[in-house]
């Protein structure tokens, strides 16, 4: 990590020489992407020195040099470009897109917890609904305990007079059943003296036309009588 510091530090020290006065010739160019330093040596240069001018540890010279394609290192001379790896802008693109990275997993975390956010409002919000339900059933259980003792003893009350209703409609069918025998057994008694008086009458006519007839038999045995001088003759 110090080396890494160190050579920002001095990539930075290199970019405030390259920003010196415009006539002087600048000590290096940067690539199109601004990955790769563009030194070209001067007389006296080599490999180990260029490595050390840009902060490259000795551990990696031998890597920058076979980057560079150079076989030999006391064969290069003033005039050869080398290629150095910017690890300020390599390091800066790594932490950008770690940073990116870092980023969409926020957002899409936010997301997620916006999301999450939305369910736990609508949550809450049916959970208001249900303690407001809850509350208007237990308001109206409340009322219905206060007013159960009125109820049931109205309901015993409707009771009582469906039971009394009952009752006097059952001795009321009892009644009208008795009326009703009482008054089929007086037809009855009726009828039977109707036919007992007109058998009375029938028997009555029969012993007066017996009676006429007997009277007229009478008669005829005894014959008319004449009266002639007061006197009566056979």
């Amino acid at each position: 990590m110090q080396s890494r510091w160190s050579r920002f530090r001095f990539v930075g020290t290199i970019l405030l020489l390259a920003s010196g006065p415009a006539v002087a010739e600048p000590l290096f160019t940067l690539t199109g992407d601004g990955k790769t330093f563009l030194y070209r040596a001067r007389p006296g240069d080599n490999p180990g020195a260029v490595a050390e001018m840009f902060g490259i540890p000795p551990r990696e010279v031998a890597a920058f040099v076979a980057a560079n394609g150079i076989s030999d290192t006391t064969k290069v001379g003033a005039g050869f470009v080398y290629r150095v790896p910017n690890e300020a802008a390599r390091a800066l693109a790594e932490r950008t897109a770690t940073l990116e990275g870092e980023n969409s997993t926020l957002a899409r975390t936010a997301g997620e917890e916006h999301t999450e956010a939305q369910r736990l409002a609508r949550a809450a919000e049916d959970a208001r609904t249900e303690k407001a339900r809850a509350e208007s059933r237990a308001v109206q259980l409340a009322r219905l305990e206060r007013i159960w003792p009125w109820a049931k003893a109205l309901l015993v009350l409707l009771l009582a007079v469906a039971a009394g209703a009952f009752y006097t409609a059952v001795a009321a069918m009892r009644r009208r059943a008795e009326a009703e025998r009482y008054a089929r057994t007086l037809a009855s008694e009726l009828e039977e003296k109707r036919k007992a008086a007109l058998t009375e009458r029938q028997e009555s006519a029969r012993r007066v036309i017996d009676l006429e007839q007997r009277v007229r038999t009478l008669e005829a045995q005894l014959g008319p009588r004449v009266v002639v001088g007061g006197r009566g003759s056979d």
